[in-house]
Order: structure tokens, then C-alpha cells, then sequence
């Protein structure tokens, strides 16, 4: 059977269709420089042993630098990361300039501020049409919540919701912000003065120096998390709310003041509730968790849309 010929820029188009990340993948030359460029092809191949892959065209000026160095590091850019991107996407010889990085155990430099980098020993690489696949065993790592920067079709795409998605909650009120926890099948509420129920919420996010905001709080109360997921948008009557689904990462000693305690659902006071915004969200929270399938709710308190989170097999 014959083959039928290939129209390579088509074929381009085609498999950009499918949406990526984007990272820079770096190491050093033999003279210790750093050496990086930009690439969305990028995949995780093994958990054991832990090996990922990056695939780097034969026509790449630093094709042979990677080849023969003993390791490189693949840094996932965060969103914000595009100017850094385009930089390293460009033939210019200063790519590096400027750009805060550290070394990591095989001397690759990893990129400050990155949503996650691996740093890899070089296990193996295979030769593939018009690309070389450069296979790394996994020797360090690191992540974070931040959200990363995509790309499709030739262009750069965010993968949190569009901000028009969000006009809903941005019209009237004041804004609060407020995360649903849980720790062994049961949910963190915040207790105020009178003894009423509500998620932990604050006026911003912030941080953990900041003790008025939704990060201080819970620090203080010897809760760390991070708030991975967007789980509402939500505008009621006075007020605007966004929820989050927070991930718990560890509980002090010290554990709970009397202004937060975990609930069994059963257990839950729901008269001592008296915001229909948390009711909706614990309940709507317990329900999705069941069937381990979480959206995002953008609506008001009338009205709105569940928009499912992508399912990744």
C-alpha cells in the first residue's frame, strides 16, 4: 500500500491541536555555560524509575550541547513566564540575562519562579525521524499551585477560567475569599463570636505572614495548605464570594483555636449556618466529592453554571 505524502505544515497544525504546556530545558556547556531553550515537548515516561522525555530537533543549535552533557533540568513555566518564554524560543546568545536560576545536583540552572522543574540525569536518548529524544532520570524536583502557562494552536492559552467567565462576581459587593478543607472526611469550618458556622474566609488569599487574610488565618490556627483548585465564583446578594478547594498539607501539634474546627457531614449544626452561599457550597461540595468529580460553579445566587473540570485518564 502506498503511503500517502504528508503535508508536513499541515501536519504541524494538527498536532498543535493539542494543548500543552510550555517549559525551558536547560544544562551547561563544556565550558560550564548555561544553555537553554524553549519546548512544549515534554512528556513524563516512568514513575520507576522516574524518567521524563523531551524531544529536540536535529537542526537545534544546542542539540549536541544536550547530547553529550551528563544532565539537564526541564523548567514548567507559570503563566506569567511568557516574556521568558519568547526568549528562549529566539536564536539570541544572551538568553540567560538577567534571569534568576540556581544550579541544581547536575549543574543544569533551574529557573526561579517555575510552577515545577525536574532535574535529570541523561539515561538515554533515542533517534526519532528529524528529532533526537532526550530521555532524563529524574535525580530532584519541584512544584507548586501556580498556574501554568499553555499553549495551542500557536498561541499561548490559559488553562484557569476565562475572565468573562467571572463577570458575574465582579459587579457589586465586597469581595470574600474562602477555601473548602478537609482532613479525614470531615470539613474545616470557622466559628465566629455568636457561635454561627461558615467556610474559612477572608477579604484576599495573601499569604502566611498576613494574618488578616485566608493563608494567615489558617496558619494561625496550625493549618498549612494550598489553594490548587477554583471551586466557585459566586455573587450574592451583598456580597461576592470565591471559593477554593484547598489541599491539606500538613496540621501542627498546636492544633485549632476556637475559631476553627474539622466537622463530620453528619455532624454539621446546619441551623448554626447562616449563609445560603456556604450551605450551597459544603453540600454542593460533599455531593461532587462522592462521585470524585468536582466543577466550577459561576453563578449568583439565583442562577449559574457548573463548568466541569477536564478528566485526565
Amino acid at each position: 500500500m502506498s503511503e500517502k505524502p504528508v503535508d508536513t505544515h499541515d501536519l504541524r497544525r494538527a498536532f498543535g491541536s493539542f494543548a500543552t504546556g510550555v517549559t525551558i530545558v536547560t544544562t551547561l556547556d563544556k565550558q560550564g555555560g548555561p544553555c537553554g531553550f524553549t519546548a512544549n515537548s515534554f512528556s513524563s515516561v516512568s514513575l520507576d524509575p522516574p524518567l521524563v522525555l523531551v524531544s529536540v530537533a536535529k537542526s537545534a543549535y544546542g542539540l549536541s550541547i544536550f547530547s553529550e552533557s551528563k544532565g539537564f533540568a526541564i523548567n514548567i513555566l507559570a503563566e506569567q513566564q511568557r516574556e521568558l518564554s519568547n526568549r528562549f524560543a529566539s536564536r539570541g546568545t544572551d538568553k540567560f540575562s538577567g534571569v534568576n536560576r540556581k544550579p541544581g545536583s547536575t549543574g543544569a540552572p533551574i529557573l526561579d519562579d517555575v510552577v515545577a522543574w525536574f532535574d535529570c540525569e541523561n539515561y538515554q536518548q533515542v533517534d526519532a525521524g528529524d528529532h533526537v529524544i532526550l530521555i532524563g532520570k529524574v535525580a530532584d524536583y519541584s512544584y507548586n499551585s501556580d498556574a501554568p502557562l499553555g499553549f495551542c494552536r500557536g498561541a499561548y492559552v490559559s488553562f484557569g477560567l476565562p475572565p468573562k467567565m467571572l463577570d458575574l462576581v465582579t459587579s457589586c459587593g465586597h469581595l470574600q475569599v474562602g477555601a473548602l478543607i478537609e482532613n479525614e472526611d470531615k470539613i474545616l469550618l470557622q466559628i465566629g463570636p455568636g457561635g454561627d458556622l461558615k467556610i474559612p474566609m477572608a477579604p484576599t488569599v495573601g499569604d502566611r505572614s498576613q494574618p488578616d487574610s485566608l493563608l494567615g488565618l489558617l496558619d494561625a490556627a496550625g493549618i498549612h495548605v494550598e489553594l490548587p483548585f477554583l471551586f466557585a465564583a459566586y455573587n450574592g446578594l451583598d456580597n461576592r464570594y470565591i471559593y477554593y478547594r484547598g489541599e491539606l498539607l500538613s496540621i501542627r501539634d498546636v492544633i485549632l483555636t476556637e475559631q476553627l474546627h474539622f466537622y463530620d457531614y453528619d455532624e454539621i449544626p446546619w441551623g448554626a449556618i447562616h449563609s445560603e452561599a456556604d450551605e450551597t457550597m459544603i453540600k454542593r461540595f460533599f455531593r461532587e466529592r462522592e462521585v470524585d468529580n468536582f466543577g466550577v460553579y459561576i453563578g449568583d445566587y439565583q442562577a449559574g453554571d457548573i463548568h466541569p473540570l477536564p478528566q485526565v485518564s
